[in-house]
C-alpha cells in the first residue's frame, strides 16, 4: 500500500484488489471507495483504524466516514465492521460521527451489507443510492 501524504491528507490510490482511501483531517472525513478484496485485509485496514482512532480524538464537530464499495470480500467486511465498532465507541464517548454507505442502484448485495451494519449499530448511518446512468 503506497500512501501519499500531502498537507496532512493521506491518499492511497485504488488497485485491482484494494479500494481508494482518502483520510482528510482538515475535512474530518474518511472515504473508502472501490473494490475491496486485498490479500491481507487486516493489514490493509489496520492503518485506517489506527488513523481514525488517533485523529477523531482531536476533532471537534462532526466526523464523517464514507464507504462506497463496488465489491467487498468477507475479510474486508469484517474489517469494515471493526472500523464501525471503533466509530461506535467514539460516538459513545461523545464524538459526533456520521457514516454514509453508498451503493449502486442495481447492487442489492451492497445495499444489504449497509443495511445489516446500520441495523446493528447506533451510529447515524445513512444508506445512499447512487444514481447510475
Amino acid at each position: 500500500m503506497r500512501r501519499i501524504i500531502k498537507g496532512g491528507v493521506v491518499t492511497v490510490e485504488a488497485t485491482e484488489d484494494t479500494p481508494k482511501l482518502i483520510l482528510n483531517p482538515h475535512k474530518k472525513t474518511v472515504l473508502i471507495e472501490g473494490s475491496s478484496f486485498p490479500e491481507d485485509a487486516v493489514e490493509f485496514y489496520s492503518y485506517v483504524i489506527q488513523w481514525v482512532v488517533e485523529h477523531t480524538k482531536k476533532f471537534e464537530g462532526q466526523f464523517k466516514c464514507v464507504f462506497d464499495y463496488t465489491i467487498l470480500s468477507s475479510a474486508s467486511n469484517k474489517m469494515v465492521f471493526e472500523i464501525l465498532l471503533k466509530l461506535e465507541k467514539l460516538k459513545q464517548n461523545g464524538k459526533d460521527i456520521l457514516v454514509e454507505w453508498k451503493y449502486s442502484s442495481f447492487d442489492e448485495d451492497m445495499y444489504d451489507e449497509g443495511k445489516g451494519f446500520k441495523d446493528t449499530l447506533t451510529l447515524v448511518f445513512n444508506i445512499i443510492k447512487k444514481d447510475e446512468f
